[in-house]
């Protein structure tokens, strides 16, 4: 029972952190490249009856490598994917995962769509898929830190679209909009029985338009109008504040592109406060960008390996060093659990690994992998895991993580803190 809960879990962690990736480097799609184990024939030839083809397999395969999207995504996946795989394998699984979608008489472009997905399926990769443009909007606005919207942080709770914040200085709090209301119109159109995702992007537009948002104020059954005018909102990544006896305290929930400029702000500011010491929380934090994270490390250390990467293609295996400068150089305390995960943890992994900080809280997520997103002419896009990485003592953390120098579990009921009160205790005796 306890390996359930503990495997359910981790799907559950699996799913926010990919949302949030280890990216690096400019994200780009490959040329054009033919590359099959066997002759196949032009799209004229390979079209067909696609519900007899439901049927046959090699019928399916040859209308998929009939098309020029399907060639290019199997290419991409063989040319750039960590492990080898084979081109032949590639396109049986796709075929296959096409079979009852073409039976059921489904039109090429779907099965197209879906025989990209079933390929990159058989990776048997939690990191690695096929995205949608939808897909793509949301990961490039949250890795971004800006989107352009009302300002609010909203949940789907029993076929409700709830909001649960209201950040602060936003259109949606000059407005009166509150947490606890009910999203049921955007622009007249219901948005009850919605996804999420679907109702965020329904909210979100230029900057200087206008959306109105019909909402329901519990216990009223009334729906009150807002008309809102949308502006650029910044997704707050970070939290400073100093605690007691000086020691400063750093919450980041994301690592945006911006995220190590950000935190060489704000520790110029908190020394400038006096601050003698540092907790940095990374706690549920997912990831995000590699290189903002590798970016920040350095502002730590005056040497040593902060990560390095290995892959099949020459331009992902690197080592990445500290550089003699330093932002930061009095007792630092790091907090991880374990939704603390990829960049989070080559963060925490190159200041435990180089004596310059301790861990303290539960075990990692354990997510030693790094991903890619190739962009299609379409909008669409394909997340593939391009490399594996390794901490400065040459561990892979993949589904191991890290273990922390001070372990503490957080009660399941109640709202103390004992993580936050450890690291406070170890940072103060730091001094």
């Amino acid at each position: 029972m306890q390996v359930d809960h503990v495997r359910r879990d981790r799907l559950i962690i699996v799913a926010a952190v990919t949302l949030s990736l280890l990216l690096v480097g400019a994200c780009f799609t490959v040329p054009y490249l033919l590359t099959s184990s066997r002759d196949k024939p032009s799209g004229e030839e390979a079209s067909t009856d696609l519900r007899a083809a439901g049927e046959d397999l090699e019928k399916l395969e040859d209308m998929l490598w009939g098309s020029d999207a399907y060639r290019e995504a199997q290419t991409i996946v063989r040319a750039n994917y960590v492990e080898e795989v084979e081109s032949g394998e590639l396109l049986e699984a796709a075929a296959k995962g096409t079979r009852r979608m073409a039976a059921e008489g489904a039109a090429e472009d779907a099965l197209l769509t879906r025989g990209i997905q079933a390929m990159i399926d058989s990776l048997d990769d939690p990191f690695s898929s096929f995205m949608t443009q939808r897909e793509l909007e949301m990961l490039d606005t949250q890795l971004s830190g800006h989107f352009s919207g009302v300002g609010v942080a909203m949940q789907k709770v029993k076929n409700e679209i709830r909001v649960v914040n209201v950040l602060e200085g936003t259109p949606a709090e000059e407005a009166g909009i509150k947490e606890g209301d009910i999203i049921r119109e955007v622009d007249g159109r219901n948005v009850t029985d919605l996804e999420l995702d679907e109702v965020v992007m329904l909210i979100r537009g230029p900057q200087g338009s206008v959306v109105r948002l019909g909402v329901r104020r519990p216990p009223s059954p009334e729906t009150i109008f807002f008309d809102i005018v949308r502006r650029d909102i910044e997704i707050p990544v970070m939290k400073t504040e100093i605690r007691e006896d000086g020691v400063a305290y750093l919450r980041i929930s994301d690592w945006t592109e911006d995220a190590d400029a950000k935190i060489d702000q704000a520790l110029s500011d908190l020394k400038a406060q006096g601050a003698t010491a540092l907790v940095i929380d990374l706690r549920s934090n997912p990831g995000g960008y590699m290189e903002p994270a590798i970016e920040a490390a350095d502002l730590f250390l005056r040497g040593g390996v902060i990560v390095s990467s290995r892959g099949r293609t020459s331009g992902v295996n690197r080592e990445y060093k500290a550089d003699e400068a330093v932002s930061w150089d009095l007792p630092l305390v790091v907090m991880v659990n374990r939704g603390s995960a990829s960049a989070s943890e080559i963060f925490a992994a190159a200041l435990r690994d180089n004596d310059r900080c301790r861990l303290v809280g539960e075990t990692t997520f354990g997510k030693g992998s790094i991903q890619k997103i190739f962009r299609q002419g379409d909008g669409t896009g394909i997340r593939l895991t391009i490399a594996r990485y390794y901490t400065p003592s040459g561990v892979n953390i993949d589904e191991q993580g890290i273990v922390p120098d001070v372990s503490v579990k957080n009660p399941v009921v109640g709202e103390t803190d004992l993580q936050l009160k450890k690291a406070l205790e170890i940072a103060r005796s730091s001094v």
